[in-house]
């Protein structure tokens, strides 16, 4: 561990790439696609990040405005969506610092008696159990000859990216964005259901996926529907910023199978509240006492058990997918067998709040002349790198509405079901139904 500020600053560089140094100009989706579809970006046993900065994009003729923009990538260990906000705060402010102030802050972060009282707390979560089974992700590819092996992108990063190896999976994000107006009008119906805008957020996924659904199997009755469910991100209620938090994947919540006949408005605030309700459950946990808390830590779905949790279902669901005669006869539960959720998601939600709330424009003037450079906030977007069969929502908001990334298994989806949900979400608050007409 480096001890000085020029040790720090030597280390730091290893995990710093300037595409400039390489590239004239770099497209930003084009190379987070290639970012997301070649060998491993970061080497574990050196670090846990890396940082690319991508070439500068002028902003006007006064030769004075630039976009900087930042690429990061880092491990499931440290990083969730409020932790990014953080980051990307403090990554702001210290671009507002001068040399002198940062070399000094470097220094008392550097001092190994402060590193145990600025470790961030452990973000203790109990998963509640889901019962019963769900309708598979509609977006998934109807044909396995669609599938096809995964083809390696053109090497035009090769530069500053590996492509010696490629991905088992292809992985493509994909980018939505909800009106200010139909956010406004999503907030509505969540008040009067009584539920939160994140459970709202839930809401509106898993409606968009049940239409879906409905349309491509109209022969379904609908007392065979199965519900929705969705398994992702754990939830907490911070008291402190986030500085570092792991993406840990809960048993998730299950929601009714609605029909697209039935009224959008209420389709909407009966998925919310009962989005909202089961939320709660993670958010609003009874605080035991000192034995039986350490009793609940332990317990199988307690916090100290976590990571070996996560560690042997990994082992278990690798095995699993693999073909019967390739598959290793190992028992890593022993004689004590696991009790896992069996039921497999519809798809993932996440969802990360008010964004503005950590992160915003306008944090600094950029017409400051008293400075010689002055950064501020414009917008970011995040994706990870998806599991088999995977597609995971996340959604955040700000003045301009709703913003949602999704990352996608594309060797599973179908692209074009895929733009069908992307679009369908975008504009299904568009519709005008019975309540919203009685109401105007």
């Amino acid at each position: 561990m480096a001890t000085t500020p020029q040790e720090a600053i030597r280390d730091a560089d290893k995990h710093v790439s300037f595409l400039d140094d390489h590239y004239e100009t770099v497209d930003t989706q084009d190379f987070w696609l290639h970012s997301q579809n070649v060998a491993r970006v970061v080497e574990p046993t050196q670090a846990l990040a890396k940082l690319f900065v991508l070439p500068l994009e002028p902003r006007g003729s006064d030769n004075r405005h630039f976009n900087l923009r930042f690429f990061l990538i880092g491990s499931h260990q440290i990083w969730d969506g409020l932790t990014t906000f953080v980051w990307l705060r403090d990554l702001v402010h210290n671009l507002n610092k001068s040399e002198d102030a940062l070399k000094a802050q470097l220094a008392t972060l550097l001092d190994k008696k402060t590193l145990p009282d600025r470790l961030p707390l452990p973000q203790e979560a109990l998963y509640p159990p889901i019962s019963g089974s769900r309708f598979a992700n509609p977006l998934l590819r109807r044909s396995a000859a669609l599938l096809g092996p995964v083809a390696p992108p053109s090497p035009t990063y090769a530069a500053v990216l590996c492509y010696s190896k490629t991905p088992p999976l292809s992985s493509a994000p994909v980018f939505a964005k909800v009106s200010p107006r139909n956010t406004q009008r999503l907030h509505r119906l969540c008040r009067e259901a009584k539920a939160s805008i994140g459970a709202g957020c839930f809401a509106l996924a898993a409606l968009v996926m049940m239409e879906i659904h409905e349309a491509l199997t109209p022969g379904i009755p609908l007392s065979e529907r199965k519900p929705f469910v969705s398994l992702y991100g754990a939830f907490f209620s911070h008291h402190n910023d986030p500085d570092s938090l792991m993406l840990a994947f809960s048993d998730g919540i299950a929601l009714p199978f609605l029909s697209a006949e039935l009224d959008l408005d209420g389709r909407i605030r009966l998925l919310a509240r009962q989005a909202h309700r089961q939320l709660a459950s993670y958010q609003k946990r009874s605080q035991p006492a000192e034995k039986a808390a350490e009793l609940q830590y332990m317990s199988s779905r307690g916090a100290g058990r976590v990571l070996a949790n996560q560690y042997i279902s990994s082992v278990e669901r690798s095995n699993a997918l693999l073909p019967e005669q390739l598959r290793k006869n190992i028992n890593p539960q022993g004689e004590y067998p696991m009790r896992p959720n069996m039921t497999t998601q519809t798809c993932g939600v996440s969802s990360v709040g008010r964004r503005d709330a950590f992160i915003k424009q306008g944090m600094y003037d950029l017409n400051d002349n008293a400075k010689d450079l002055v950064a501020d906030f414009r917008d970011t977007a995040a994706s990870v790198r998806p599991r088999e069969g995977e597609f995971l929502v996340g959604i955040g908001s700000t003045d301009d509405g709703l913003g949602v990334s999704v990352s996608v298994d594309g060797s599973s989806m179908d692209p074009a079901l895929v733009s069908q949900w992307k679009d369908r979400l975008e504009h299904v608050l568009d519709e005008d139904n019975k309540a919203e007409k009685a109401r105007l």
